[in-house]
């Protein structure tokens, strides 16, 4: 694949957007860890993860992004499907997520209990985003970085 070739940029555009989402998981995570911000604050940047998620997954679904791969390599269709498939259900534990967040906010644990269930919500959304870029990499046989 070209540089100059729009799937390319498609590509680096969605490998932008994965390095984006790491960040704000990683400062969500350093907030919760080391109680470093106020609860509310915490609170909105859980917020800002739900919003971004769906503009991610929006922006993957809607330039083509694995519809392309698949043209090179059509044998990858079920595994695509699979992670399209997971979309709205993180999107709607991102919300969950925020909702139990919220209504928990003043209670003794609330701190241990927003880091567990973060910490579970981030573990499987890096393990889907690291997918995607696996996906990507078998389709066009590149190495295009990874969320290890």
């Amino acid at each position: 694949m070209h540089p100059d070739s729009p799937e390319f940029k498609a590509y680096q555009a969605i490998l932008a957007g994965h390095q984006e989402l790491k960040a704000l998981l990683e400062r969500i995570d350093q907030i919760l860890a080391n109680r470093s911000g106020t609860i509310e604050e915490a609170c909105h940047l859980l917020a800002q993860l739900g919003d971004r998620l769906v503009k991610h997954f929006a922006m993957e679904e809607g330039e083509g992004y694995f519809e392309e791969a698949v043209l090179h390599a059509p044998q990858l269709v079920a595994k695509m499907n699979h992670l399209l498939a997971q979309h709205p259900k993180m999107c709607s534990q991102a919300q969950s997520l925020v909702a139990e967040a919220s209504s928990r906010s003043g209670q003794e644990d609330w701190w241990e209990t927003t880091r567990r269930l973060f910490l579970s919500f981030r573990d499987e959304l890096l393990r889907h985003e690291r997918a995607e870029d696996r996906l990507l990499q078998e389709a066009y046989n590149l190495d295009i970085g990874s969320h290890d």
